[in-house]
């Protein structure tokens, strides 16, 4: 999805992109969340009406995702707490 061409008003924060890929994947919002390394991520998220997970890859972003339903500093943080134990 991405950038809708010619059609700036329709970039994040506007929901327009993460709904798109919301449809394109045929999910509901309930079974979303966006992981995002912006505010505009997260914003755009919560306008779209799934939970997001902020992504401070950088020094001084954590402080910028007061908003988010979660904040990682890796993604191995995610697959961790994704991780189904095969015992």
């Amino acid at each position: 999805m991405g950038r809708p061409e010619a059609a700036p008003e329709k970039m994040k924060p506007d929901p327009f992109p993460v709904l798109a890929a919301i449809r394109e994947l045929g999910a509901e919002q309930a079974e979303c969340v966006l992981v995002g390394d912006s505010a505009t991520d997260i914003e755009a998220a919560h306008a779209a009406g799934i939970a997001a997970i902020g992504y401070a890859n950088k020094p001084g972003k954590r402080e910028r995702f007061t908003a988010a339903e979660a904040v990682i500093d890796s993604m191995a943080e995610m697959v961790a707490a994704f991780a189904v134990d095969e015992l």
